[in-house]
C-alpha cells in the first residue's frame, strides 16, 4: 500500500509542478501538503502509511547522499600525482580550509559517521530511522566533531606534503631539505565565534584552547615517538612535561566556571609557572634542524612533514578565528574613548574621524592587563582581544589569530580594531579581517579598504603582517540581495579590492581572501566536485585577473558543521578532498578559461544584476515577507547547532525584520515552505530588461 501511495504522491507533485508553471499562485509543496492533510482527515491515508513512505524516501536519499559525498570529495577519481613544483615557493601559503559553526547538523553523529564510511567504501546499506533529528547539540559536541574533521584534514595535508617533498627530490633539487611545505593549513572558529551570541564566555574559549593544546601535544608526542630517532628524545620529554602541566591547567580553568571564589588562586598558579612551552615555531625549527642532519630520506621527510604541521598549527588544532560583530567594536570604542561619533550613523563614515583615530593610535601607550581585567571586561570586542593576548602569552606565542568583523561597513570599524590590538600589543600577530556581507558592505567594501590605505598607520600594520585580509559572506549576502545577485556582487568586490592593492605600487603584500559559503542550496557547496566548488567561490575570471596583476592569492573557504565536516569524515575522504583542493588552488590562470557571454556582454550583465538586486531589496523589506518568515519561526525546524537561530541584538528599538534570523535558519524556513525565494526569484522581471539578450 505505502509504495503505491508514495508513487501516487509523486505523480501528484509532478502534476502540481506543471500547474505551478502556468499558475503562479500554485505552490506544489503546499498544495501537496494540503492534499495529504485532507486524505488523513478523510481516512484515505494514515500516519503509519506516511511514516513508511518517509522511510522509503529516506533510503533513496541515503543513496543519493553517498553518491554526492563521493562526487564532492572526488574519491571516485584516480589521483594522477602532483603538477610540477619547479620555481614554486613551497613555504608560501595558498589555501586553508576553515571549519565553522554555521550549523547544519541534520543527522546524528552516529549516522553521519556511517554515511562517511559508506561513502568511502561505496556501500549503500542503511539503518532504520536514519534521519532522526538531534534533540540538542552543545558547543562541546560541535567542537568535538570539528576536532575529528580537523585532524583528518591535517593528516591529509601531511600526506600531501610528503608527495610535495618527494616531487622536489625527483626534480633534482639539491637544497630540498631547506624549505618546509607550508602551502596548506586549517583554521576554525568553533568555540570562538561571538557574532550574535552571548553564551560563550572567555573561560569557555580559553579552556577549549587549552584542550586543543593537550590534543596537539598528544598528537606530536605520538608521531615523534614513532620515528625512533635518538635526537628527538629531549624534545619528546619537553612535550611530555608540558602535557602534564596542560592537563592540570584544564582542570583548574574548568573549576573557575563553577567556582569564582578560587579565581585568584587558580589564575595565580597558572601565571606564576614560568617554564611554559609556548613557542611552537621554535619547536618546528628544532625538528627541522634535526631533519636536515638525518641521512635516511624517509625519516627526513617524516620529520619535515611534522615540523611543517607544527609550524602551521602550533599548540592548537587549527588557526583561531575570533569573530565579533561591527556593532560590538563600536560599543567597545564608544565606552573606551567616549566619542559619541561611534554611535552616530551620520558621523561614523566621516574621514576626519579616521584621521583623528590615526593620530591617537601613534601616541597611545599600551595597556597592561591580567586575567582579572579580562574577567571583568564587559565590552565583547575588547574582551575577545584580551583573550587573544592571553592565548599568545600563555598557550602559543607564535600562531597568528584572525580577528573577523561581521557586518562590517565602515573603515573606522577596522581602524578601531587596530587601535584596540595596538593597545594590547598584539597587532603584529593579529590579522584584522572585515566581513563584507550586507548590501551596504558589498557595495562600498572597496571604498572602506581604499580609505584605510590612505592612513599611514594602517599601511605600516599591513606591511608587518605581509597581507591584507578580507572576508566575503555568501550566506548573509544571499539573504539580503538574493543568492545570484550576491554572487555577482561578491565577484565585483573581490576584483575591486584586488585592483586597489595592485594600484598601490609601494604596497607589496599578499591578498588573503576568506570566503564563507557553506553547504546550502545556491551557495556552491552541494552536488558538485571540488573544482566546481572552488570556481564558484572565486571564479576563473577573478583568478585570471588577479594572476595578471601578479598578486599572490591566499584563498580560504569554509566547511560548515555537520554537512561540511563530512568531506573530512574519514582519512580517505579527507585525503581526496585535500588533494583536490590543492590541485584547484594551485592551478595557474594565465588565460581566460572559456569565452563567456556574461563577461562579454557586461552592460547587460550589470543591468540584470541591478534589477535582480532591486527586486530582492523590495522583497526583503516587504512586511509580508517578514510575516512569511516569522509566522512559524523555527518551529518547523530541527535543532541545527549550539548557537541561537536569531542573532542577539546590540541596538535598542530595532524593528522586527528577517535580518535578525540567521542565514541558515532563514534558508531552511524557506525550503520547508517550498519557497526558495532567495535563490530563484526575480529572474522574470530582470530578464525583461532585454529578453533576447537574456535568452
Amino acid at each position: 500500500m505505502h509504495k503505491n501511495y508514495l508513487n501516487y504522491l509523486i505523480s501528484l507533485l509532478l502534476k502540481f509542478r506543471k500547474q505551478g508553471i502556468s499558475i503562479s499562485e500554485v505552490n506544489p509543496i503546499t498544495t501537496l501538503s494540503d492534499t495529504i492533510v485532507d486524505e488523513l482527515y478523510l481516512n484515505k491515508s494514515s500516519t503509519l502509511i506516511i511514516e513508511k513512505c518517509l522511510s522509503q524516501l529516506s533510503k533513496s536519499y541515503w543513496d543519493l547522499q553517498i553518491n554526492n559525498l563521493r562526487l564532492q570529495t572526488g574519491i571516485d577519481k584516480s589521483y594522477k600525482g602532483l603538477p610540477s613544483l619547479k620555481n614554486i615557493d613551497i613555504e608560501k601559503e595558498i589555501y586553508r580550509a576553515v571549519f565553522t559553526s554555521h550549523p547544519v547538523f541534520s543527522m546524528t553523529k552516529k549516522d553521519s559517521k556511517n554515511l562517511c564510511k559508506n561513502a568511502e567504501k561505496n556501500f549503500k546499506n542503511t539503518n532504520k530511522n536514519i534521519y532522526a533529528c538531534r534533540k540538542e547539540i552543545t558547543l562541546k559536541e560541535e567542537h568535538n566533531e570539528a576536532l575529528e574533521a580537523i585532524f583528518n584534514a591535517r593528516k591529509a595535508i601531511s600526506d600531501l606534503n610528503k608527495d610535495i617533498l618527494r616531487t622536489r627530490i625527483n626534480n633534482a633539487k639539491p637544497s630540498w631539505k631547506e624549505k618546509l611545505p607550508l602551502m596548506l593549513g586549517v583554521s576554525s572558529w568553533v568555540g570562538y565565534d561571538l557574532d550574535g551570541r552571548s553564551d560563550i564566555f572567555w573561560t569557555d574559549s580559553f579552556s577549549l584552547r587549552l584542550c586543543e593544546k593537550e590534543k596537539s601535544l598528544n598528537f606530536y608526542i605520538k608521531v615523534l615517538e614513532g620515528l625512533k630517532i635518538n635526537e628527538l628524545k629531549k624534545i619528546v620529554n619537553r612535550l611530555q612535561k608540558e602535557l602534564i602541566y596542560t592537563k592540570k591547567d584544564i582542570i583548574s580553568f574548568n573549576k573557575i566556571k563553577n567556582n569564582s571564589k578560587d579565581f585568584s588562586k587558580i589564575v595565580n598558579q597558572f601565571t606564576e609557572r614560568t617554564n611554559k612551552f609556548i613557542s611552537s615555531h621554535k619547536l618546528a625549527k628544532d625538528i627541522h634542524e634535526i631533519a636536515k642532519k638525518v641521512s635516511n630520506t624517509d625519516d627526513c621527510i617524516s620529520l619535515m612533514v611534522i615540523a611543517a604541521d607544527i609550524m602551521k598549527h602550533g599548540f592548537g588544532v587549527a588557526e583561531i578565528h575570533l569573530r565579533v560583530n561591527a556593532v560590538q567594536i563600536h560599543n567597545a570604542m564608544s565606552s573606551e574613548l567616549g566619542w559619541s561619533s561611534f554611535n552616530d550613523s551620520n558621523l561614523i563614515t566621516a574621514r576626519s574621524l579616521l584621521d583623528k583615530l590615526s593620530e591617537k593610535l601613534m601616541k597611545e601607550k599600551k595597556w597592561k592587563i591580567n586575567f582579572k581585567n579580562l574577567d571583568q571586561e564587559s565590552a565583547t570586542a575588547k574582551r575577545q582581544l584580551m583573550l587573544a593576548t592571553q592565548i599568545f602569552k600563555h598557550i602559543d606565542s607564535d600562531q597568528p589569530i584572525r580577528f573577523l568583523i561581521a557586518e562590517c561597513e565602515q573603515s573606522i570599524t577596522i581602524l578601531s580594531a587596530l587601535f584596540l590590538a595596538k593597545k594590547l600589543g598584539i597587532e603584529e600577530k593579529l590579522d584584522i579581517s572585515p566581513l563584507f556581507e550586507t548590501r551596504y558592505g558589498l557595495e562600498h567594501g572597496e571604498q572602506v579598504i581604499k580609505n584605510l590605505l590612505d592612513q599611514n598607520i594602517f599601511i605600516k600594520y599591513l606591511k608587518k603582517r605581509g597581507r591584507l585580509s578580507i572576508q566575503t559572506g555568501f550566506s548573509d549576502a544571499g539573504r539580503f540581495i538574493g543568492q545570484i545577485a550576491a554572487n555577482f556582487a561578491i565577484e565585483r568586490l573581490q576584483l575591486k579590492i584586488a585592483e586597489i592593492l595592485y594600484n598601490k605600487k609601494d604596497l607589496k603584500i599578499d591578498f588573503l581572501l576568506f570566503n564563507t559559503h557553506g553547504e546550502s542550496i545556491g551557495r556552491g557547496g552541494v552536488q558538485s566536485d571540488i573544482k566546481t566548488r572552488q570556481s564558484y567561490i572565486v571564479t576563473p575570471y577573478v583568478r585570471h585577473k588577479i594572476s595578471k596583476m601578479q598578486l599572490h592569492l591566499n584563498h580560504q573557504t569554509s566547511f560548515q558543521g555537520g554537512d561540511g565536516f563530512r568531506l573530512f569524515g574519514t582519512i580517505e575522504l579527507a585525503k581526496s578532498t585535500i588533494k583536490n583542493l590543492f590541485l584547484s588552488e594551485f592551478k595557474k590562470y594565465n588565460k581566460l578559461p572559456v569565452e563567456d557571454k556574461f563577461y562579454e556582454k557586461s552592460n547587460f550583465s550589470l543591468d540584470f544584476f541591478i534589477m535582480l538586486k532591486n527586486w530582492h531589496d523590495n522583497m526583503f523589506l516587504n512586511p509580508a515577507y517578514n510575516d512569511l518568515i516569522t509566522i512559524f519561526s523555527t518551529n518547523l525546524l530541527p535543532v541545527s547547532g549550539s548557537r541561537p537561530s536569531k542573532r542577539i541584538e546590540y541596538k535598542e528599538n530595532t524593528n522586527g525584520n528577517p535580518s535578525k534570523i540567521r542565514a541558515i535558519t532563514h534558508n531552511a524556513i524557506l525550503q520547508q515552505l517550498g519557497f526558495l525565494a532567495n535563490v530563484i526569484s526575480g529572474f522574470g522581471k530582470s530578464a525583461n530588461v532585454d529578453i533576447n539578450q537574456f535568452l
